[in-house]
């Protein structure tokens, strides 16, 4: 099978050229084998009964029976071949030796902060549509993302613009390849719902063999209703029916298992009452709908829940392509207390700037849309570099707004598709 680029694969050799282990993280059946698979020389795959013996019998030595780099997969499977890495790590601290792939459960996970110092961290995401759809990644073309972190706008409308429905589409294929291999709906979701239920009897038992699958079921389908909203919140701990402890702990497992994400909250000494809490949202969104347990056709008529699809939808992309420019912790959201002012995403950039993103699922901006903007503009000043509102739309343009006239409106698929030069932007 022709392997696709993927937006982390100039990350990854970064890494390797730097770092003696290489460590790439995602969830399962993200891809993290097929992209590590390119760049390594010799690979070890301990889901192999033989091969795995061979490193519990005796791990150095076996290292040492394969070239560098060399993969080692499922690594957590035998987790003491991470103390005979580090021994040989210690012994010549050349970069690029091993590169690691799996998905750690707890117990392995704190065997791997023996490497601590000397193993870089790559995060795999699902696949954005820019990688899908048009097989591009950097550093053969700059994206979109990379582009509004300099400040600059949207060049003009790109050639299709999906609608409301293909966007939701979309979507509901998500990024794990295997899901979007067959290119449908149906396809992507019916492995998508495959992939919980193993997933939750496979995998949760490792947090506890007490665990209820049917409990953290209905966790998991409650979590997926409040996506975009904090966990903090009291109402997705009431809709789950689970006591505050419990919560955490199902909280905590979610994010371990690489379903969810939390963006932080956005922090700033000139903006007053600011709230702290962090922003739920599912790493894909193919899993999102799978996980909300309604009908692909059902949820396209419901304007609440399909609103969270799509703001879920516009941040993987965004979050994606920030992971692979290694600005992960560039994003953030922003809500006031009492929800005052609220903004889906915020971007700080190297030089202090900030942009700001609104997803909106109607086909135009409306004045309200930018008033959270707005406001932010006036409260940082030249720090605010850009605000973008994405939306279902066609058209991008230069927002008029009294405050700022670098307010932007433009389709999600900016996102993805680069945009004609020859097209100027529609004045608002």
């Amino acid at each position: 099978m022709e392997y696709i680029p993927r937006l982390v694969d100039a990350q990854l050799a970064r890494a390797l050229a730097t770092h003696p282990v290489v460590l790439v993280t995602g969830a399962r059946g993200v891809g993290k084998t097929t992209t590590a698979q390119q760049v390594a020389r010799s690979a070890a795959f301990f889901d192999d009964t033989a091969t795995l013996t061979v490193f519990q019998d005796n791990p150095e030595a076996a290292l040492g029976q394969f070239q560098e780099p060399l993969l080692v997969d499922e690594w957590q499977l035998a987790p003491e071949v991470v103390r005979a890495i580090k021994r040989t790590v210690d012994r010549d601290r050349r970069p690029g030796r091993f590169i690691l792939t799996g998905s750690p459960d707890p117990q392995s996970r704190s065997e791997f902060q023996a490497l601590t110092g000397r193993a870089a961290v790559v995060r795999l995401n699902p696949m954005t549509v820019r990688e899908r759809k048009l097989r591009v990644a950097p550093p053969s073309e700059a994206s979109t993302v990379a582009d509004l972190l300099s400040g600059t706008p949207p060049a003009g409308r790109p050639d299709h613009t999906p609608d409301i429905f293909e966007y939701l589409d979309l979507a509901a294929v998500g990024g794990f390849p295997e899901a979007a291999a067959g290119d449908s709906e149906a396809h992507a979701q019916a492995w998508c719902r495959d992939y919980l239920r193993v997933l939750l009897r496979r995998d949760l038992p490792l947090f506890g063999s007490r665990r209820s699958v049917s409990h953290f079921s209905r966790y998991l389908t409650a979590s997926a209703h409040h996506a975009t909203r904090s966990p903090e919140d009291g109402s997705l701990r009431n809709a789950a029916q689970v006591n505050p402890v419990t919560h955490r702990e199902y909280r905590h497992i979610l994010l371990d298992l690489d379903l969810t994400v939390e963006l932080p909250a956005f922090a700033s000494d000139a903006i007053r009452y600011l709230a702290k809490s962090p922003k739920l949202l599912f790493s894909d969104s193919g899993l999102l709908i799978a996980a909300l347990n309604v009908p692909l056709p059902r949820l396209k008529l419901n304007g609440e829940l399909y609103g969270r699809v799509i703001e879920t939808f516009a941040l993987s992309q965004i979050l994606a392509e920030l992971e692979a420019l290694d600005m992960k912790d560039a994003l953030s959201h922003l809500r006031t207390h009492k929800g005052t002012h609220e903004i889906d995403a915020v971007i700080e950039t190297d030089d202090g700037g900030v942009v700001a993103v609104e997803v909106k699922s109607a086909n135009r901006h409306r004045p309200a849309d930018i008033k959270h903007l707005e406001w932010l503009a006036q409260q940082l000043g030249d720090r605010f570099k850009l605000g973008l509102v994405l939306t279902t739309g066609r058209y991008v343009s230069n927002v008029r707004s009294e405050v700022s006239d670098r307010i932007w409106a433009a389709p999600i698929s900016v996102l993805w598709q680069r945009q004609p030069t020859d097209k100027a932007p529609s004045p608002e």
